[in-house]
């Protein structure tokens, strides 16, 4: 691509971006106009179940990464309900403000001032969350409408099934068998046994697999048409919308893993499409999330850019306690500590032994394949940049950013289909 190639994309991404971020505020704008007292009163049913998490958040006793995320889902709830009338609708939605209790014996936790708005118990004080787009409540919101947090996790689960579903079921459409075999053994490393039960780790799963089934629905469309670039940066602006700083990266690697796979052709050529496609995925994210902060000053006269700025500044900082380099294994070490443990020890003998198995009923040719699997190698390792890049992050919350590295799975086990298979993993149709 040459230099004009380059900043005609630039130009386009940067409309479609400025586009996405109209439009988006716009959607949030028209959520909040829905009744609140409806919401309200579904969350207050739920009080029970939410108030036994404040402080025991973990679904499996001794597995830290099997939280519900009480602490964030608390901060969605009450964004979803919380009315003043002191701000207008466009002050709340770019400022998103809601209401903070004093400090208990163990510290803030965001459950208490949940608790108390929902008892019409008087605050301390109003605090601001405009850094991230919330995007969120355009769903939770009509759910808060309709039914209880409680009823809500339990739809959580069958949705989450349905749609692991459908991504194999089009998968095996696709012939595609041992990509299905491998999008399946990756969901253990996703923590998907307790993803249901969190309204904040759920968001990046929806994306990737939402993601995921408009890429093989729309295959053929998407590489005729040469959208796949524009694909990907709606992907990230999507997540920035939608997430917040929760396991990104996976909305990245999947699509890309499977782009990959069906219109890989060469190692050169598959290398410049790994490289642009993630190029326009990060504009989309970083685009989409800054245009919020400039929105949220232009509009408001508020500070988010500097807000957001600083803590940018401190979640990219090294971890604490280390150099840039000792912290960046620390990370790694922490994030893997995940799953340091019997089951995924059960999980790794079964992989090996069907990775044995693949290569006893392989052709020859998977030697003359080998040079397709380094792409697939590469992708393995984003999520080891994403730690070293985001190491304070990474490191006070690896809990759940342990995650990204069910994309490094997915990629590998992708590599090896694409290595190893005998299955026509050509053009999509």
């Amino acid at each position: 691509m040459n230099k004009k190639a380059i900043f005609h994309t630039i130009i386009k991404d940067s409309v479609l971006v400025f586009l996405g971020a109209v439009l988006g505020l716009i959607a949030l704008l028209l959520v909040h106009l829905l009744p609140t007292d409806p919401m309200r009163k579904h969350v207050y049913w739920s009080l029970d179940m939410i108030e036994k998490e404040f402080e025991d958040e973990i679904l499996i006793e001794g597995y830290l990464p099997t939280l519900t995320g009480n602490f964030t889902d608390c901060l969605m709830l009450e964004h979803a309900i919380y009315v003043s009338d002191n701000h207008g609708i466009l002050d709340q939605v770019l400022n998103m403000y809601r209401s903070e209790s004093c400090e208990t014996e163990d510290g803030w936790w965001p459950g208490y001032s949940l608790k108390d708005y929902l008892e019409n118990i008087p605050q301390p004080r109003e605090t601001e969350y405009s850094r991230y787009w919330h995007g969120y409540l355009l769903v939770l919101k009509p759910l808060l409408l309709l039914t209880s947090f409680n009823t809500i996790r339990l739809l959580n689960s069958a949705v989450q099934l349905m749609l692991a579903g459908s991504v194999v079921i089009q998968l095996c459409r696709k012939k595609a068998y041992m990509l299905a075999r491998a999008f399946l053994i990756s969901l253990p490393f996703l923590f998907f046994v307790s993803t249901y039960a969190s309204l904040s780790l759920s968001i990046c799963f929806y994306i990737m697999v939402m993601a995921l089934l408009a890429q093989l629905k729309y295959d053929g469309a998407f590489d005729r048409k040469g959208i796949y670039g524009e694909f990907f940066l709606m992907i990230g602006m999507a997540t920035a919308y939608f997430d917040f700083l929760t396991y990104p990266l996976i909305t990245l690697v999947y699509p890309l893993c499977v782009f990959l796979y069906f219109h890989g052709k060469d190692m050169g050529g598959n290398l410049r499409k790994m490289i642009s496609c993630s190029a326009r995925w990060f504009y989309g994210y970083i685009g989409l999330w800054a245009s919020k902060w400039l929105l949220t000053d232009l509009l408001t006269g508020s500070s988010a850019i500097k807000d957001a700025l600083n803590t940018l500044t401190a979640r990219t900082d090294s971890a604490e306690g280390y150099t840039r380099i000792g912290g960046f294994f620390n990370v790694i070490l922490e994030n893997i500590r995940a799953y340091g443990n019997g089951c995924y020890g059960i999980l790794a003998v079964v992989i090996l032994i069907m990775l044995l198995r693949d290569i006893l009923k392989s052709d020859r040719g998977g030697r003359k394949r080998l040079p397709a699997g380094v792409p697939y190698i590469l992708l393995a390792l984003y999520p080891l940049a994403w730690y070293f890049a985001a190491q304070n992050h990474s490191q006070e919350h690896w809990q759940f950013t342990c995650r990204i590295l069910a994309g490094s799975v997915f990629a590998v086990l992708a590599g090896w289909a694409k290595v190893i298979g005998k299955e026509e993993c050509g053009e999509g149709e």
